[in-house]
């Protein structure tokens, strides 16, 4: 997969920005605040139709404008193709159109059009941060080459809003349990179509990760990843293949915190509160790894997520590296490197471009203020 053009009009601090992207590692360099971030921003809101820094659209507008657009294009196996996103304000109201080869599409047809894998200073968090960032991780992944398993996490988000909203009137209004039946149903199977296909998932990256990992690390160290699933009364639950996890067992978990969750507000179990555990050795990499193992454990997380798309779709999906180089150490740069050279389309940000070496294919582009030059 390789993009070959990207524009951008009114996003963030660019007016007009329209970049021909010949190289196969295109290295964005210049100070703080001059819109580096703001390029790789636009290239994934053109894959995914959202931002990977801000959950509110509006603020990806340059100030004082009501309307934007993004367009990439880009190649893959399957041919040549475009995708334009225009975000407009019309009679008050916000709209949004994603445009994918010449005609309008929603966006469940749009997501997994144009892959790619943002690597952030965030994700550098990956093994000793908080359970979110690696449920988005996991999530992302599994997305990008699943349109089922993008569809099952739009009706689950929505059924779980559903359901937490209900709690409130529950409680609130003195209202029956029992008109969390036909929610809880619905709830039930989703959740286990969800973890179900993300054990399925979690063996493919499981064989891939502990692959890369023992070669970033140069040693005998064995990372390995089970999934968590949170019970009730603290109860923790590993399930490693579907015959151990049924639509009955996690039926009986929710039926027994009901009146918990009514008085919360909110649903306390669920793929939403579930968690990736990282062990080496055996042993929790969260816990008893050293910085660097928990940097190396990240890196290789990341590097087995271009993996994983690659083996499900044929091809390595684009790599966006932001501001990420300057948090690693010279080894671990060198091997992120060494990975991606030739083989994937990287774009990257740096505030000084001598931390990226001379590469066949490197092609560099300074920004100031807003606008990109090629130099």
């Amino acid at each position: 997969m390789k993009i070959a053009n990207l524009y951008a009009v009114n996003f963030r601090n660019y007016t007009a920005c329209n970049l021909k992207l010949p190289g196969m590692i295109n290295v964005f360099y210049g100070q703080n605040a001059q819109g580096k971030t703001n390029i790789l921003e636009a290239i994934f809101y053109g894959s995914f139709g959202l931002s990977h820094r801000t959950s509110s659209e509006e603020d990806l507008l340059k100030i004082n404008t009501n309307q934007m657009a993004v367009g990439i294009e880009f190649s893959s196996l399957s041919g040549d193709h475009t995708v334009k996103i225009k975000k407009y304000r019309q009679l008050n109201t916000w709209k949004k159109e994603i445009i994918l080869d010449g005609s309008k599409v929603k966006p469940k047809e749009h997501y997994g059009s144009l892959n790619t894998i943002m690597f952030s200073p965030e994700d550098l968090q990956l093994v000793k941060g908080e359970p979110a960032l690696r449920r988005r991780f996991f999530d992302m992944q599994i997305s990008q080459t699943d349109p089922i398993y993008y569809d099952l996490l739009v009706k689950y988000n929505r059924v779980l809003a559903q359901r937490n909203k209900l709690l409130k009137d529950i409680r609130d209004n003195d209202g029956s349990l029992e008109q969390l039946i036909p929610w809880d149903k619905e709830f039930v199977h989703l959740s286990c179509a969800i973890v179900q296909k993300r054990l399925t998932a979690l063996k493919k990256l499981q064989n891939i990760s502990s692959s890369i990992y023992a070669s970033l690390a140069s040693s005998k160290e064995a990372m390995t990843i089970k999934y968590e699933l949170k019970g009730n009364n603290s109860e923790l639950f590993y399930p490693e293949n579907g015959e151990s996890f049924t639509e009955e067992f996690y039926a009986k978990l929710l039926k027994e915190r009901n009146r918990i969750d009514m008085l919360r507000g909110n649903t306390g179990i669920g793929p939403h509160r579930d968690d990736l555990v990282l062990l080496l050795n055996g042993m929790s990499l969260k816990a008893y790894g050293s910085q660097g193992q928990h940097r190396t454990g990240a890196l290789a997380l990341k590097l087995s997520q271009l993996e994983y798309v690659r083996t499900e779709i044929g091809e390595f999906p684009i790599l966006l590296l932001d501001d990420v180089m300057s948090e690693l150490d010279n080894s671990r740069r060198s091997q992120l490197l060494r990975f991606i050279d030739g083989k994937v389309q990287t774009f990257i940000t740096v505030n000084d471009r001598e931390l990226i070496p001379e590469l066949a294919g490197n092609t560099y582009f300074e920004i100031n203020d807003g606008s990109a030059q090629e130099a």
